[in-house]
């Protein structure tokens, strides 16, 4: 990661160098975050003691998308060419979602399977670094900027909060759920920018696979993401 942001760092020298523009922006980000892969699934049971009242879903990872927040700053050269080069820094809290349609739950005289409905979401707390390379179009009265590159996401931590209610209690469940420190994803993006104000959509999709360390079974769950957000562009004197 380190030479890569060195390298990162070679190209905006270069585009400050020869290049007309230098753009700062803030974003308001969002999006839905949820697995794929052979272990990512929708529908899920809650296993659960009751003696110490602590529970567990037996697999989070889900192929639901849940919303997902977060915030950034953006600094872009544009060149003369207007071919981009960017770096976005951002803070963000990413969460998947899995139906539960059942609870296993069992103590020492009680072992059995009940029909329950509810949900267990999966939380993470990313710092992402997004270091792209695009290139600027002019419509009319605004631009259309096309970005591609890598998400370098650090994973600051992970936890698993889940809720179910069955014909005669409710359940719910809290666990630390961190399985790795860094996922790394592809990222395409489109952003609108008209003068302050702008859009943008984008997907990225994840390389690191969330259950490598897990035995037995087919373990596999990659991150994946549609996103979208607001950016705000300060009117600055170009640099």
């Amino acid at each position: 990661m380190r030479t890569f942001i060195i390298i990162l760092s070679v190209f905006l020298m270069s585009g400050y160098l020869i290049g007309q523009t230098t753009e700062l922006s803030f974003r308001l980000n969002s999006g839905l975050f949820s697995f794929t892969g052979a272990s990512a699934e929708s529908v899920e049971k809650i296993n659960y003691n009751l003696e110490t009242e602590d529970g567990y879903t037996n697999n989070p990872y889900g192929n639901k998308p849940a919303l997902s927040i977060g915030a950034s700053i953006n600094l872009s050269r544009i060149l003369s060419s207007n071919l981009k080069f960017g770096i976005d820094l951002a803070y963000e809290i990413l969460r998947s979602k899995i139906e539960i349609d059942g609870v296993h739950q069992n103590s020492r005289i009680i072992n059995e399977t009940i029909v329950a409905n509810g949900q267990s979401y999966l939380n993470f707390s990313y710092i992402n670094l997004f270091p792209s390379i695009g290139y600027r179009i002019k419509v009319s009265d605004f631009n259309l900027d096309i970005d591609g590159g890598m998400d370098f996401g650090y994973c600051l931590k992970a936890y698993e909060r889940g809720y179910a209610k069955s014909s005669t209690r409710e359940y719910e469940t809290q666990r630390d759920r961190k399985t790795i420190n860094f996922d790394f994803r592809p990222r395409l993006q489109i952003a609108f920018i008209k003068n302050s104000l702008g859009l943008y959509l984008g997907y990225s999709v994840g390389l690191v696979n969330y259950k490598s360390g897990f035995a037995g079974g087919v373990n596999e769950a990659y991150s994946n993401m549609i996103r979208f957000g607001l950016i705000y562009k300060p009117k600055f004197k170009s640099l």
